[in-house]
């Protein structure tokens, strides 16, 4: 899997030579989760990568992004504990966004749909000096869908939102802490700025 998005990398920097603008991206991620038995509460994480930008025809724009992308959790009360736990998975992610707006020059205002794949770098972060929990660990693969919209000023700056749903089975087992119950996959919200050159 690790060669796969070594080889996404390498195409992403080839198709950069042809695309009519790159840039870097960055902002914040706030996602959410259930545990049943829980209260679970999402906290604002991070983003930030590399993208670039394809006119294909009038309106419509694709733009395939490599993001290092932090997930976070709160979790409160784990079944009869009044115990806290902060988590946070790092994932590197590849989209292809597509843009459907109109305008140009000054502003163009523009929806969205994002595809996307991603590689687990970095496991989770339980805070081991309150509890280290065993056993709970995340599958390195992950899929889903994003949408949302955005708006690109001058032709060098955008800011968008987007919903991204996770669809694969980007679990953590915690049946060790509450039997039967698992940490469901990270849905949540992006807020993105980009600079484009």
């Amino acid at each position: 899997m690790k060669r796969f998005f070594l080889v996404i990398a390498f195409a992403l920097i080839a198709l950069s030579a042809s695309a009519q603008q790159i840039g870097i991206v960055a902002g914040i991620t706030g996602p959410n989760s259930s545990l049943k038995g829980s209260d679970i509460g999402a906290f604002d994480q991070y983003h930030a990568g590399l993208m670039a930008n394809f006119p294909v025809v009038e309106g419509l724009r694709l733009q395939p992004e490599l993001i290092y992308k932090v997930k976070g959790t709160s979790v409160d009360q784990i079944g009869s504990g009044n115990d806290k736990y902060d988590m946070t998975v790092g994932f590197i992610e590849f989209g292809l966004e597509g843009q459907v707006g109109f305008g140009r020059d000054f502003i163009r205002i523009y929806g969205l749909a994002e595809p996307f794949i991603g590689y687990n770098l970095k496991d989770q972060g339980w805070d081991k000096e309150k509890d280290p929990i065993e056993n709970l660990s995340w599958d390195k693969t992950e899929y889903g869908l994003a949408v949302g919209g955005g708006v690109e000023l001058f032709q060098h700056v955008q800011a968008s939102l987007k919903y991204f749903w996770n669809m694969g089975s980007v679990k953590g087992d915690v049946n060790k802490i509450v039997d039967g119950d698992k940490l469901r996959n990270f849905n949540g919200i992006t807020l993105s700025v980009a600079l484009l050159f």
